[in-house]
């Protein structure tokens, strides 16, 4: 009895709070319409001038937003349309109906962007640097299902090549832009860093000697659109970012959705089965939870010829062994990789009062992937004939974790617009091989090993701080601070013995019994011991950024970035942009900055050995770090950052409504590039 009064004062007393807070907000309401038309605007943003306050119209162009008694200026805008600027003033319980009719603007018919400016009004058109935006629309209209086909489908010179035979790179595909290395892209999830995958490219794939952001590890449902700047912006963003940078930026809307896809390929493989999904709410005005899944099997396909190569070895009396008549010489893989994906992401933001919301975004990814290396026939010195008679087609099976978690918050304080977050990100890379033999332990060799593992984890802590100061010229100034602390660690862990090493027993049979036999699992020989790293490197950075109109027609933007690692020292890169607009709507625009790409711990110390077809021979690679003693004796050093020149120039005009054109020019020089080094014999 005594728990059940007090359970009522305390309901009591809530709801007594509630009233008295509902009472203290006034709320404002109105429907937002096309002037000329006067058609509802689903989906126009209302927002508050320097305060995070906001909210979205609905399907029928209808709003509601709660304020605090005070003067505010209230931003309407939609893609397309002007901008609406309107202040008004509220008091404690007031219920104010503010409707507001926008009109066309043939500046405005692009996408808003946030990539490559701190500005809140920048499009497509207007910006000094070219930049392409991929709405969700129109990700779904070309049927295709992996995040890289769909970009490079959609963004001119971004390209994702197909590799296939090259161990882990058939699994975790690299893809380019502008046609530098993938690690010269940077990629951005919310404008916050993504991490890399753990993945090194070797031998003969695209990218070799690159570790590369797996972009089909964010499914395409759950992306509200992608911001491609095709320009240098180390200056702006960090190492990585000289060909230019990728943001994708995660849905926060309420709807919900359920899809799947079935196909194949015209020669009838490669069969591909996808079920997406994405459910959201919204709560609090600007607050909402999304969250997006997909699960994807694709199996393999195969554009192999027949191999005309002697499987057997001959009969005594020198006449082909009979076998050579009936044996299947389709017996390569040469094609995409089996995969099968499961992603899930969220996005979230939940404001905790009027100036102030924490927010947070992440992933959970597996991937297990199947793909064949070069046939070892029934012949080779690499088979034990005993377990493999027909000769064997050895597999790569990998299994892939990918994770990552986001948390900030941001809000605004005395006209500054701050945001602190941090990001923490993790990939790991499995290696196992199946229907294969280590040759040098005979006829006691297991068929499938585990090879090792490589691990990649980095976390980023971003403090950016953002005001516009009016200073009497045609638009305010803006201003962007931040500061970066960022932790990376490397690591790799060996393979089960069998693997890697050397027993030790010749060649059992064969005109050539008796010689000495390769050693680890064939196709892929595991990590030793001695490979085995945990590698750490911390940087920090600072940059500022500054944009403005010094006349009607020309707009400035200024930014500088200093960075500082503990492996190879510091840094400093600027960037300077233009944009002249002689006649309204006919606009010239270029940059020129620096950039720089730090060496990644992948580069700097991964070490295994390979088996590499050369002229249709095999041979033992071996891949040593720079730090390696044989690596110094070969006069490695150690590795220092690629630092670049990007130049760009080009035209942006619309000449009618909904209608654009922008061309552009760039030049790229790139010093101290890292690479993986061409093979020494001896």
């Amino acid at each position: 009895m005594r728990f059940s009064a007090i359970g009522t004062l305390v309901s009591c007393l809530l709801l007594s709070a509630a009233i008295l807070f509902a009472q203290d907000r006034a709320t404002i309401t109105g429907v937002v319409k096309d002037a000329r038309t006067g058609e509802p605007l689903p989906g126009a943003n209302i927002s508050v001038q320097g305060a995070l306050r906001g909210t979205a119209s609905g399907r029928d162009g209808a709003y509601s937003l709660k304020l605090k008694p005070g003067s505010y200026t209230l931003l309407v805008q939609y893609i397309g349309f002007k901008t609406v600027q309107e202040k008004i003033q509220v008091a404690a319980g007031q219920t104010l109906s503010k409707d507001f009719s926008l009109e066309e603007d043939v500046l405005q018919l692009s996408e808003v962007v946030t990539t490559g400016t701190r500005r809140f009004d920048r499009t497509v058109v207007s910006s000094p640097v070219p930049i392409d935006v991929i709405p969700a629309r129109d990700l779904k209209q070309g049927g295709l299902t992996e995040t890289n086909q769909i970009v490079e489908m959609l963004v001119p010179s971004f390209n994702f090549p197909r590799p296939t035979i090259n161990d882990g790179t058939d699994h975790v595909r690299p893809a380019t832009l502008r046609g530098l290395n993938p690690d010269q892209t940077l990629v951005l999830v919310n404008g916050k860093r993504r991490h890399t995958s753990a993945l090194l490219n070797v031998n003969g794939s695209i990218g070799r000697g690159t570790s590369a952001v797996d972009l089909n590890s964010i499914p395409s449902n759950a992306i509200e659109r992608i911001e491609v700047l095709r320009d240098g912006a180390a200056a702006q963003y960090g190492s990585d970012a000289i060909a230019g940078v990728i943001n994708v930026i995660l849905k926060s809307d309420a709807e919900s959705r359920i899809s799947s896809t079935l196909g194949q390929t015209s020669h009838g493989d490669g069969e591909v089965a996808h079920i997406e999904g994405d459910y959201g709410i919204k709560f609090r005005d600007t607050g909402f939870f999304h969250v997006s899944g997909e699960f994807r099997h694709r199996n393999p396909t195969n554009r192999s010829g027949r191999d005309p190569r002697q499987q057997y070895f001959s009969q005594p009396d020198g006449s082909p062994d009979p076998r050579e008549f009936t044996f299947n010489r389709k017996n390569h893989r040469y094609g995409d990789a089996e995969v099968y994906n499961v992603n899930v992401f969220f996005n979230s933001m939940y404001p905790v009062s009027e100036n102030t919301s924490i927010y947070g975004f992440g992933n959970i990814g597996y991937r297990n992937g199947e793909s064949g290396g070069f046939y070892r026939r029934a012949l080779d010195n690499r088979n034990v004939r005993a377990i493999h008679p027909d000769g064997f087609l050895p597999l790569i099976e990998s299994n892939i974790w990918d994770a990552s978690i986001a948390v900030g918050v941001k809000g605004t304080l005395s006209d500054w617009l701050w945001d602190l977050s941090t990001v923490f990100g993790r990939n790991s890379f499995e290696f196992n091989v199946n229907n294969s033999v280590n040759v040098s332990l005979g006829t006691a060799s297991p068929t499938s090993f585990d090879a090792g593992t490589n691990t990649y984890q980095q976390s980023v802590t971003t403090l950016d701080l953002y005001r516009d100061f009016e200073v009497g010229l045609p638009s305010p100034l803006s201003l962007a601070l931040g500061a970066v602390v960022r932790v990376e660690n490397y690591q790799i862990d060996a393979g089960e013995e069998a693997s890697w090493i050397d027993g030790g027993v010749p060649v059992l049979d064969g005109p050539n019994a008796g010689a000495r036999a390769p050693a680890g699992s064939q196709v892929f020989p595991g990590f030793r011991p001695s490979d085995e790293r945990d590698e750490t490197r911390t940087n920090e950075g600072i940059y500022a950024d500054i944009e403005t109109s010094l006349l009607e027609n020309l707009m400035v933007g200024v930014a500088g970035r200093f960075e500082n690692y503990s492996d190879f020292g510091s840094t400093l890169n600027g960037k300077l942009t233009l944009r002249y607009e002689p006649v309204k709507n006919y606009a010239i625009r270029g940059a020129v900055s620096s950039g720089f790409r730090a060496p990644s711990l992948q580069q700097s110390f991964y070490s295994t050995t390979a088996t590499v077809f050369i002229d249709g021979e095999p041979f033992e690679i071996r891949t040593f770090p720079v730090d390696d003693p044989a690596a110094r004796a070969l006069g490695s050093k150690d590795l220092d950052s690629e630092t670049s020149i990007n130049v760009s120039a080009g035209v942006a005009f619309t000449p009618i409504t909904n209608l654009a054109f922008t061309a552009d020019f760039y030049h790229i020089e790139i010093n101290d590039r890292i690479t993986l080094s061409e093979n020494f014999t001896g």
